[in-house]
Order: structure tokens, then C-alpha cells, then sequence
């Protein structure tokens, strides 16, 4: 009983709602028909024909052109700014680097590179002996060097070159404070640095000295040679003798002291270096070492025992 009561609640109450959105939708129809003859009241034939051609037909078209070309000129900005971000982005690795280029020409010698090494590697494929999957794999192998091969040239040169900096930051140092305390003044003290020594850290601050005798101020110039290395104990060094200028203090002192501090620096990178180097040694002791002992030293018995237990075939 319970049963038949639920089945005829349920069955009017679906019934009553296909009833009532049938004459919903019927009503909804009949709204949009009445609100489309009111339109064409309001905007009737006559006020139509009182707008000029431009109104009725070109200016819709034209704002859509409009549009388009808004959105392919946003698209344009955007591919503009990346290009500006990637040539500043490698304008300063080439500065980190000391490579004295452009992004352009840097990225037209990237390119006459890949064009260079796939050609290379293509040659090669098409003559050295062998399979398929052979020459499939030098030409494999050539597109790799040609994509990544300069960049991976610049991180190392990048590397290479800021290490070099590091290693000759306290000697350089030690120099330009007893030219100081000689009696000479910074800019001549540069000179003298760069006459007695030579490598990267000298020629920045050769590049200090022509950017001062060109009218930039000293603090601007030691800026520029702090925002192009990746050396904290640069900026450092830069930082102190912006702050010596800005207070009077001698320059002598800090000299002293930061170059003191950086060969402090310098013993603490050597001593984790040697740290790192017995976790450093590990994989090729075990995956190369080690196996070529084991053949050595058990090579000879495990031989015997097989020639035991094989009855003399071997």
C-alpha cells in the first residue's frame, strides 16, 4: 500500500512538472516574440533608413577590425618584450662571461654554429660506416651539440671567468691599498694595479677607470663592476667603499680589512672544496675502480674454482 501511494506521488508530481514547463517554455517563446516586435517598433524601418551607411553597415566591421588588430598588436608587444628580456638576459651572461659582444652578434654566432655543427655531423653520418640507427644516432647527437653547445659554452666561460675574479680579488687588493697608502690617489692606484697585474678582476677595474675618466661618478663605475659578477665578496668589497666614501672614512682601512676578510673567504671555499671532494671521488671509485679490482683479484680464483668444479674444462 505504501508502495502504490509513493508510485502515484511521484508520477503526478513528474506529470506536473512537464505540464508546467511545457507552458513555461511556451510563455518564455512567447516573450521573446513580443520583445523582438517592440524592438522593431523602436527601431522601426524609417529610423533605420535615417542612419547613414556607415552607421548601418561599416561601423561594425570596423570595430571588429579594431579588435583584431588590438589583440595582434598586444601579441606583438608580448613577443617584443620577450625578445627585449632574452637579449638583456644574455647580454649579461656575455658580461658575466668578460666576453666583450653583443646579444646580436652573440646570437648570429650561435647560429652560424648550429648551421656549422649540423652540417658537421650530417657529413658524418652520411660517411662513416654503418646502420641505420648508427647514423641516426650521430645525427641525434649533432643536433644536440648544435642547440646546446653555446649555451653551455657560456655557463662554463661564465663560471671559469667569475672564478678567476674570486681567486685574484685579495692580491689585487693588497696592491691597490699599498698604492693607496703610498700616496696615490684611486684612479691612478687603478693604474698602477693593472701595470704590475693581469687577468679578469684587472681588467675590470681598468673598465672602472675608463668609465671614470669618461665622467660617471666613482660610485657609479665600482656599481656597474658589482652588478656585472655573481661574487658576493665583490659586492662586498663595492658596498664597503661606497659606504667609506659616503662617510669619509680612509679607504686604506677598508682595504685592509676586506682584503684580509677575503682571503679568509678564500681558505673557508678551499677547505669545503676538500670536503667535497671525497663524496665527490665516490662514483668513479665504485663504478670504475672497484669493479677493474675485483677482476684483478678474484679473476684468478673464481677461475680455479670453476676448473674444480667443472672437472678440468676449463
Amino acid at each position: 500500500m505504501e508502495f502504490f501511494v509513493i508510485s502515484i506521488t511521484a508520477l503526478v508530481f513528474i506529470t506536473a512538472v512537464i505540464v508546467l514547463s511545457y507552458f513555461g517554455k511556451k510563455s518564455d517563446a512567447k516573450e521573446k516574440r513580443l520583445d523582438y516586435v517592440r524592438q522593431l517598433g523602436s527601431d522601426s524601418l524609417a529610423d533605420q533608413m535615417q542612419k547613414s551607411f556607415y552607421e548601418r553597415y561599416l561601423q561594425k566591421y570596423l570595430l571588429k577590425m579594431r579588435q583584431l588588430f588590438k589583440r595582434s598588436a598586444d601579441t606583438s608587444r608580448v613577443r617584443t618584450r620577450k625578445k627585449r628580456d632574452n637579449a638583456e638576459q644574455i647580454e649579461r651572461q656575455l658580461r658575466l662571461a668578460g666576453v666583450l659582444i653583443s646579444a646580436e652578434e652573440f646570437t648570429s654566432l650561435k647560429q652560424v654554429f648550429m648551421l656549422a655543427a649540423l652540417a658537421l655531423f650530417a657529413l658524418l653520418a652520411l660517411f662513416i660506416p654503418g646502420d641505420l640507427s648508427t647514423k641516426l644516432l650521430i645525427a641525434l647527437i649533432g643536433l644536440a651539440v648544435a642547440v646546446a653547445g653555446p649555451t653551455f659554452f657560456l655557463r662554463f666561460k661564465v663560471s671559469g671567468h667569475q672564478e678567476k675574479i674570486r681567486d685574484q680579488l685579495p692580491d689585487a687588493m693588497d696592491l691597490l691599498g699599498v698604492s693607496i697608502e703610498a700616496g696615490l690617489g684611486f684612479d691612478l692606484a687603478l693604474v698602477k694595479v693593472a701595470e704590475k697585474l693581469s687577468g679578469p678582476f684587472i681588467d675590470e677595474l681598468m673598465l672602472v677607470h675608463r668609465e671614470i675618466q669618461m665622467g660617471r661618478t666613482r660610485r657609479e663605475a665600482l656599481q656597474n663592476m658589482a652588478d656585472s659578477s655573481d661574487i658576493p665578496e665583490l659586492k662586498t668589497f663595492v658596498s664597503a667603499l661606497v659606504q667609506a666614501e659616503q662617510l669619509g672614512i680612509p679607504i686604506i682601512n677598508v682595504m685592509r680589512i676586506q682584503s684580509a676578510q677575503l682571503r679568509v673567504t678564500r681558505k673557508q671555499i678551499a677547505e669545503e672544496k676538500g670536503m667535497k671532494a671525497p663524496v665527490k671521488i665516490l662514483i668513479p671509485l665504485v663504478f670504475l675502480i672497484f669493479p677493474v679490482l675485483f677482476i684483478v683479484l678474484l679473476g684468478p680464483t673464481v677461475i680455479n674454482i670453476m676448473r674444480e668444479f667443472s672437472g678440468g674444462v676449463f
